[in-house]
């Protein structure tokens, strides 16, 4: 029996030390980080806010990990941004925005909620090349529960006994940081539907501490972004995109590229309709698949990561869903003034 409970209380101890290290890991963590990122403009760039074809857009995505493993991930995001520009005004034009994070993983709900307002401002440098910056002020919260983690001074010897103290002490379960970034992007508009973005955005710039000990250092390392994204109109009915984003925060760093086509079942006005088939891979890690369908400025689709990494043996290849929904809401502007011949 003694055997056997020393035996008990080492894997305790290894799983303790398994959620510290996944804690630990955290703390050096990568942000939010989405397989559909097109979708999700705010998330790699500031610059991007306004970045888009109408006047307002709303972006929504649903993100889930790890069914197949005890630690899984939830993921939420949702985003607002609007221009600041007149019809028919050729001139650059500000534009604001706000983007929302929750984030959480684990038996110690180890979580992450953040909230921060963008905004940018695009210059047009021809009538085809446009120049944009932009920057965040953001407030985050990071935050676990000790309500469902076991430890080693539970186990009485047959069962866990959840009222007999852990033995471990934290200074604090919760703490909120203040957050600022920025970024520049280039926009090529071509004819049409053609167009490519290129930029690089930068996250965490004042490094916030992000330890759950006050009496530790750890900062947030700064996140950088580089990506390109481009659609080449091929036909009235047929686009082709591409897409490519390397990221890089401390220690980790992530690169996908992706692609596929854009099928125009409709093109009446109010009434376009449009069919999203694509794939995307996130190098030594991930395969993903994507289908996504837009009508009259809705847009929402569906993608799955199938883990191809060393992490398949506890995955069994399954990584996730990802869903996302965008409306982009687009005012009608009047025709520009004509002169008009009197009539006698």
């Amino acid at each position: 029996m003694s055997n056997r409970r020393n035996d008990m209380k080492m894997n305790i101890s290894i799983k303790g030390i398994i959620i510290c290290l996944l804690a630990v890991g955290a703390l050096q963590a990568q942000d939010v980080h989405l397989s559909q990122y097109q979708f999700a403009r705010l998330q790699i760039n500031p610059a991007l806010t306004g970045m888009f074809n109408g006047d307002r857009q709303v972006a929504l995505v649903h993100k889930q990990q790890y069914f197949s493993v005890p630690v899984d991930f939830l993921t939420f995001s949702g985003s607002y941004d609007v221009k600041f520009r007149e019809c028919h005004n050729e001139k650059g034009f500000f534009s604001a925005g706000v983007l929302f994070n929750y984030d959480q993983s684990g038996d110690s709900k180890l979580t992450l909620t953040s909230l921060s307002i963008n905004g940018s401002y695009t210059l047009p440098l021809t009538r085809k090349f446009f120049i944009g910056g932009g920057a965040y002020l953001g407030l985050g919260q990071r935050s676990f529960s000790e309500t469902d983690l076991q430890w080693d001074n539970q186990w009485t010897g047959t069962v866990f006994d959840p009222s007999l103290p852990s033995g471990e002490t934290f200074s604090r379960t919760s703490f909120l940081f203040a957050d600022i970034g920025g970024g520049v992007n280039a926009r090529l508009q071509g004819e049409d539907r053609t167009k490519i973005d290129v930029g690089v955005g930068a996250y965490h710039l004042n490094r916030p501490n992000y330890a759950f000990y006050t009496d530790s250092d750890i900062k947030l390392p700064i996140r950088l972004s580089l990506y390109g994204m481009g659609v080449l109109k091929v036909a009235s009915i047929l686009d082709i995109y591409g897409n490519a984003l390397y990221q890089d925060q401390g220690p980790y760093s992530e690169t996908v590229l992706g692609g596929g086509l854009i099928i125009h079942l409709s093109n009446r006005k109010a009434r376009e309709i449009e069919l999203h088939l694509g794939a995307a891979v996130r190098l030594d890690d991930a395969f993903i698949p994507m289908i996504a369908i837009g009508y009259d400025g809705w847009k929402g689709g569906f993608s799955y990561d199938i883990n191809t990494s060393d992490f398949k043996v506890a995955t069994d290849e399954k990584a996730g869903p990802e869903f996302f929904l965008t409306y982009t809401y687009k005012k009608l502007c009047p025709l520009k003034q004509t002169k008009v011949c009197t009539i006698f």
